[in-house]
């Protein structure tokens, strides 16, 4: 379950760009250790109508493809070696880059408590997604991303 419940309305089936799917304009960044997991997220997103899914498979590797792809939202494992995701956002926090600063990272997480939460909230991410993700709460983390890039 995602814990920001602020993009409700993207979650509903509000559309974005012309693409008529909620998702279809939306380039997503899986950062995850887990070569299953990243390829299973990537099949779930694709199935949601992403444009393109990127994979890093830890922190330090997730701060390249940022530099090199600009994702609209990254969904980022929190417990990673060599970089965990705190790590990640911190680092994409103060690399210098203004877009850096407001992209969405949603963090997934076996531990979803309110430590967790805080945590999350204090480094910068925009939410938390409890694992296994399934596609209800991908469909929500995604709408976060919708949210996020759509004008004032």
């Amino acid at each position: 379950m995602v814990t920001d419940r602020s993009a409700e309305g993207a979650a509903a089936g509000k559309t974005s760009g012309e693409t008529g799917t909620p998702f279809g304009a939306l380039s997503v960044l899986v950062v995850e250790d887990e070569s299953f997991t990243r390829m299973v997220l990537a099949k779930m997103l694709g199935t949601l109508g992403v444009k393109a899914v990127h994979q890093a498979a830890d922190g330090e590797s997730g701060l390249a493809v940022v530099a090199a792809y600009a994702p609209d939202l990254v969904l980022c494992d929190v417990e990673m070696q060599p970089m965990d995701g705190f790590g990640f956002v911190r680092a994409l926090r103060t690399s210098g880059e203004s877009r850096h600063s407001s992209l969405p990272v949603v963090f997934m997480s076996g531990r979803v408590d309110d430590d967790r939460k805080a945590q999350a909230r204090d480094s910068g991410a925009h939410a938390v997604l409890a694992k296994p993700v399934t596609p209800a709460s991908l469909r929500e983390a995604l709408s976060i991303g919708v949210k996020a890039w759509q004008p004032a």
